[in-house]
């Protein structure tokens, strides 16, 4: 069986198709369908969402949802946030409100790398366009890991 990380860089070619507007194109709206979104979404969870699904082979711990706080709030009410990272787990970009907004999978500790949908090439865009694995170049408060049992 694949890890997850390797799940997720099989999809490190996906692009948006910026001709058609932002978060679009065949291979992200195949995404969003898949996770229960609607065209158009922002698809960072939703590519995560995905991950999770092949990783699990349709039983993933966390249903289908398309908001990263919603992600953020299972992850505290489950207790699975920790507080080092480790290859696999979930990483939640957070704001000074410490509302999410963004979300992919830990792929090093050290240095501290990740990889994302809806991402830019060096990681500084939380509403990019593509799938991309990068440092991940945050405060340290600004960044919530969860560790969802199993993976």
């Amino acid at each position: 069986m694949s890890d997850l990380v390797s799940i997720a860089r099989l999809f490190l070619y996906v692009r948006e198709a910026q001709d058609l507007g932002q978060n679009r194109g065949l291979r992200v709206e195949a995404i969003q369908h898949w996770s229960g979104g609607q065209q158009g979404d922002s698809w960072c969870l939703e590519m995560l969402w995905m991950w999770l699904d092949l990783y699990f082979q349709g039983q993933s711990p966390i249903p289908r949802m398309q908001a990263c706080q919603d992600l953020y709030e299972m992850g505290r009410e489950r207790h699975w946030i920790v507080d080092e990272p480790q290859a696999g787990d979930l990483f939640v970009y957070v704001n000074d409100a410490d509302h999410a907004h963004h979300c992919g999978i830990i792929t090093a500790s050290h240095p501290l790398t990740g990889i994302a949908g809806n991402t830019s090439a060096d990681g500084a865009s939380s509403n990019g366009d593509r799938v991309a694995e990068h440092y991940l170049i945050v405060r340290p408060e600004r960044i919530k890991y969860i560790r969802v049992p199993g993976v």
